[in-house]
């Protein structure tokens, strides 16, 4: 190599390692951050829940990334939301933890819908994981509804948390933590969330429910024992085929994700709906949230609080990902 190229090439492994403390300054700065306003957030939660319907309203305006997910019985569930806050969790101090992990308790008051009066659904960080939709973990979450015909989910959360319960299982039989891909798809839990994924994408007036969200998985610990491409050329793998492999091991693995965008809903949440709640409340306040016709009378001894949670049934909606 000449002395061009050296010099070249220790530029850019100096500038790696320069990228490397940006990283690791930045994610000081956010755990900084974070921890400080911790204490700030639970008196901010406190004062917001004496403000009837704040969060009703709050996710009837949520974000557009957040709010195309949201299906007329969906907001119907929401609008008994009574408390929403989001939890940096892994954060220890100032100086240790996780702060890019995420927990989101939703509590609930009286509804006809649901049984649970508090979800909780954690996300947990890990950079690098393999087989997943970006850098998060997280466990399904099981919501009891008061009957089948109230479920919005339509059955598929249930077969979410069932399929992850008899991979769980499994991974204890095989004593390493680790399930293949062909072990999973033997499990009949695993055709059963197939088949009913099939249904429901073949059944459009059913809308998919932003509560799939609950039965997010991401990142899959799992590996797949297959046989090492050949190539027709040499007769050993290139890179580009062993990447494309990675790729549909991938693949296989999050095909059956009931709502494959859980993670940038989760960012969402977090980053935007929860810090700036305030604000979303108060732009459903200018935007005429609950408008009333100029021709309409206005009874002056009305004291009911008008509805919070608009309903709109023409958003734009993602299609779920095809099993």
């Amino acid at each position: 190599m000449s002395d061009a190229g050296e010099d070249i090439a220790t530029v850019f492994e100096e500038l790696g390692d320069l990228e490397k403390e940006f990283a690791d300054t930045e994610l000081d700065a956010l755990r900084r951050k974070e921890f400080a306003l911790k204490p700030l957030y639970a008196k901010r939660q406190a004062l917001l829940e004496r403000v009837p319907g704040f969060w009703p309203t709050v996710f009837g305006n949520a974000p557009e990334e957040v709010q195309q997910f949201f299906s007329p019985e969906d907001l119907s569930l929401l609008s008994s939301l009574i408390s929403f806050s989001v939890d940096r969790y892994q954060i220890q101090t100032e100086s240790k933890g996780e702060p890019r992990s995420l927990r989101f308790t939703f509590e609930f008051g009286a509804n006809d819908i649901i049984e649970d009066a508090k979800l909780v659904k954690d996300f947990e960080y890990r950079a690098g994981v393999p087989g997943g939709s970006g850098n998060f973990v997280s466990k399904p979450v099981a919501i009891k509804f008061k009957n089948k015909k109230k479920d919005v989910t339509h059955g598929l959360l249930d077969a979410a948390v069932e399929l992850y319960s008899a991979e769980e299982a499994l991974k204890l039989k095989n004593g390493d933590g680790e399930i293949d891909i062909v072990d999973r798809e033997a499990l009949w839990q695993h055709e059963k969330l197939r088949q009913k994924m099939i249904k429901l994408d073949e059944e459009p007036e059913q809308e998919p429910s932003f509560f799939n969200w609950f039965g997010f998985r991401g990142a899959v610990n799992s590996h797949a024992e297959r046989e090492p491409k050949v190539s027709t050329t040499n007769g050993t793998s290139s890179p580009d085929e062993e990447e494309e492999g990675d790729d549909d091991d991938e693949d296989q693995m999050l095909e059956l994700e009931i709502f494959p965008a859980g993670d940038d809903v989760a960012i969402t949440l977090a980053e935007e709906l929860w810090t700036d709640a305030m604000d979303f409340f108060m732009s459903a306040q200018d935007e005429g949230a609950f408008d009333i016709d100029e021709d309409d009378e206005v009874s002056d001894d009305d004291d009911e609080a008008p509805e919070l949670v608009p309903v709109e049934d023409d958003r734009p909606r993602k299609k779920q990902r095809k099993a």
